[in-house]
C-alpha cells in the first residue's frame, strides 16, 4: 500500500462492542420470530467493475490530483506523517494484502424532503476472494469540487475494503442520480433516512449476490464533517426502525467526526467570530446551508427571497446563484471567496431591517438540530478538533452534553498540528480512521 495514496485518501474524505441490549429485548417483546424476513428493497445496478489493489488506491489519488492545490497536499503530507506511521504499524494495516476489488454503482429507492419516492445513487466497494468481516456505511463531506458526488470516487473506502469490509457510500439527494433535485446539503433528517435506506438495500444486495459475508459480520457507521452530522442522523434513523430490522443490521458502533450537529449554533458562532475579527475558513458553507433550508422548507420560507440574504458583492461573484442552481463546484467557489468575512457575504442591512426573516430561517435550522429529543441506543463515538476552523467546537460540546449516556464512548478531542483554519478541520479525519481501525 502506498503511503501518499492513503494520505491523500484521508484528505479527500475529510471534506465530510455489541448492539444494544435494549433493542434485543424489544425484539423479543414484540414477538418477532427469528425467521421473519425484512422487506426486499428495490435497487438497480448501473455498472460494476473489478479493480486491483493498486488501481483502487491510484484512482483515489487521481480523483483529486487535478483539483487540489499542490502546496495544500504538501502540507497535508507533513501533517499526517505522525498519524500515518502509527496507522502503518497497526495490526489492521499489516493484514492488508494484494487483492481484487469490485466497485458497483447502484440506484435505490428512498424518500425526499416531501416524502416522495426518489431513486438515489450509491457506490459499493468490497474485496473479492476475501471474507467480508465488516459492513461500513461511510457518509462523506461534499465541500470540495471532486467530492461533490461521493459515489464518483473512493478514498477511505480503499483502505476499509482492503481490510475486508463491504463499504457503502450513499450520495445525498441533490447529487448523483438525483442531481436534478434541489440540493438539501445539511438536511440531516432526509440524509439520515437516505443513508440508512442505502444500508438496508445494499445488505439485501450482498445477500442476493451471495457475497462472502461472514455470519458474524459487524456494521459500523462513520462520517466526518457533513458526513459526521449525517452519521449521527443515521443512528437516530436506525433507532426509529422496528426492532427486527434494527437487529438485522448488526450495528456495532457509530463514529461522528467534526459534524455540524446544530446549524443555529454554528451560524451564531460565525456571528460571534465576526465580532472577534475572524474570517470564514470555508465561506461557501453560508449560502449552501441557507439554500438547503429554502429547498427543505419552501412553504415555511414562502415570501422570503433567497438572494436578499447576500450582499451585492456576493451576488456579483455569482456564487450564491450557482449554489441555488446546483451548478458550480465548491473548489471554484472557494477561490472566489478566499478570505471573505461574514459581513462581506451576508447582507446585514437586510437582516436588520427584516429580523423576522432571519428568525424564520433560524427556526428551520432548529428543525435539523441533532442534539435534542433523543439518546443513542448503540455505541457512539464523537470526535472533534479544537479548534476547528470550519465546524465550531461548540457543536461537539452540545452533542456530548445532551446525548451523553451509557452508550457513548469516551470522546476524542483532537489538537490540530496546524494553525490553518481549513486544515484544522480536515486533519481530524485520519485520527477518526485510526479510531475505527482500533475497533475492527
Amino acid at each position: 500500500m502506498k503511503k501518499n495514496a492513503l494520505i491523500v485518501c484521508a484528505f479527500m474524505a475529510g471534506l465530510f462492542s455489541s448492539c444494544s441490549n435494549d433493542v434485543n429485548e424489544d425484539f423479543q417483546e414484540q414477538g418477532v420470530t427469528a425467521n421473519q424476513e425484512v422487506t426486499t428493497r428495490y435497487f438497480n445496478v448501473i455498472d460494476e467493475n473489478e479493480v486491483s489493489d493498486n488501481q483502487l488506491f491510484d484512482d483515489a489519488v487521481m480523483g483529486i490530483s487535478g483539483k487540489a492545490d499542490a502546496k495544500q497536499i504538501e502540507q497535508l503530507n507533513a501533517s499526517f506523517k505522525e498519524s500515518y506511521d502509527k496507522l502503518e504499524n497497526s495490526k489492521t494495516t499489516r493484514d492488508i494484502v494484494p487483492a481484487i476489488y469490485k466497485t458497483v454503482h447502484v440506484t435505490y429507492q428512498t424518500l425526499d424532503e416531501a416524502n416522495k419516492p426518489v431513486m438515489a445513487s450509491a457506490l459499493i466497494v468490497y474485496p473479492l476472494f476475501k471474507k467480508i468481516k465488516n459492513v461500513m456505511l461511510i457518509n462523506h463531506g461534499t465541500q470540495i469540487g471532486a467530492m461533490m458526488i461521493p459515489s464518483n470516487y473512493t478514498s477511505v473506502e480503499a483502505v476499509m475494503a482492503a481490510t475486508g469490509s463491504l463499504c457503502i457510500l450513499p450520495d445525498y439527494i441533490g447529487l448523483g442520480s438525483t442531481a436534478s433535485h434541489p440540493d438539501l446539503y445539511l438536511n440531516s433528517e432526509v440524509h439520515g433516512r437516505t443513508s440508512v435506506d442505502a444500508l438496508l438495500t445494499l445488505l439485501d444486495y450482498a445477500k442476493q449476490k451471495n457475497l462472502s459475508l461472514d455470519s458474524n459480520y459487524k456494521t459500523y457507521i462513520l462520517g466526518y464533517s457533513q458526513g459526521g452530522a449525517v452519521s449521527l442522523a443515521s443512528l437516530r434513523r436506525v433507532q426509529q426502525l422496528d426492532a427486527y430490522t434494527q437487529r438485522s443490521l448488526h450495528l456495532q458502533k457509530v463514529y461522528c467526526g467534526d459534524g455540524p450537529y446544530d446549524l443555529r449554533l454554528t451560524f451564531e458562532t460565525y456571528l460571534s467570530d465576526l465580532e472577534k475579527g475572524k474570517d470564514l475558513a470555508l465561506a461557501s458553507v453560508i449560502p449552501t446551508v441557507i439554500n438547503s433550508m429554502f429547498n427543505s422548507y419552501p412553504e415555511e420560507l414562502k415570501g422570503i427571497k433567497y438572494e436578499d440574504f447576500f450582499t451585492p458583492w456576493a451576488l456579483k461573484t455569482g456564487v450564491p446563484q450557482a449554489i441555488r442552481q446546483n451548478k458550480e463546484n465548491i473548489a471554484d467557489m472557494m477561490l472566489k471567496w478566499s478570505g471573505a468575512s461574514l459581513d462581506k457575504i451576508l447582507n446585514f442591512d437586510y437582516l436588520n431591517a427584516n429580523p423576522e426573516h432571519l428568525d424564520r430561517l433560524l427556526k428551520m435550522m432548529d428543525r435539523q438540530n441533532l442534539c435534542k429529543g433523543w439518546k443513542p441506543q448503540y455505541r457512539l463515538k464523537l470526535l472533534h478538533s479544537n479548534p476547528d476552523g470550519v465546524v465550531p467546537f461548540a457543536n461537539f460540546e452540545e452533542a456530548y452534553a445532551n446525548l451523553r449516556n451509557g452508550y457513548m464512548d469516551q470522546p476524542t478531542v483532537i489538537t490540530p498540528i496546524t494553525s490553518n483554519a481549513l486544515l484544522q478541520h480536515i486533519g481530524g479525519m485520519l485520527v477518526m480512521i485510526n479510531e475505527v481501525f482500533k475497533e475492527i
